[in-house]
């Protein structure tokens, strides 16, 4: 009787498990102390890729939002002017280089940004099958010099 009260005692601190019930987790008490709503967590059907095509200058900012947000954002600069969209992507560029992200040129004003959790692999670079064709000297074509 005594053993049973103890023991309910430590699990009702944390100290030890009760019979029937598994510990909470730390995302479980977090749970609890928000009113009982779990946290969204991200998934594999939960991401996004965001296409936008700024109209103007300040646009710079809302991609970067998405970006510093974990979203990977591809820019479609055919609606700005040259000049504007430079001064757009250097914007993006300094967002990717802050936040450990990566930046590609994916066409003539396209252009791809991801956070640092996505990398970006150009196929073309690293292709393993190349890489063996070729082995280590990279003589060029499938059968070599001829």
């Amino acid at each position: 009787m005594v053993d049973n009260l103890l023991r309910r005692a430590k699990a009702f601190i944390g100290l030890e498990e009760e019979e029937g019930q598994e510990q909470p987790t730390q995302m479980d008490m977090t749970t609890f102390l928000k009113g009982g709503r779990k946290p969204k967590e991200k998934d594999e059907s939960e991401y996004e890729i965001i296409l936008y095509e700024p109209k103007v200058y300040e646009d710079s900012l809302n991609i970067s939002m998405y970006l510093r947000q974990g979203s990977p954002v591809i820019i479609n600069l055919r609606h700005l002017e040259p000049t504007e969209g430079t001064r757009l992507v250097d914007f993006v560029c300094g967002t990717a280089y802050a936040i450990d992200g990566q930046m590609t040129k994916i066409g003539d004003s396209i252009f791809l940004f991801t956070p640092k959790a996505i990398r970006i692999t150009d196929v073309e670079e690293k292709s393993p099958i190349s890489d063996a064709l070729l082995g280590e000297d990279k003589k060029g074509g499938f059968f070599g010099d001829r």
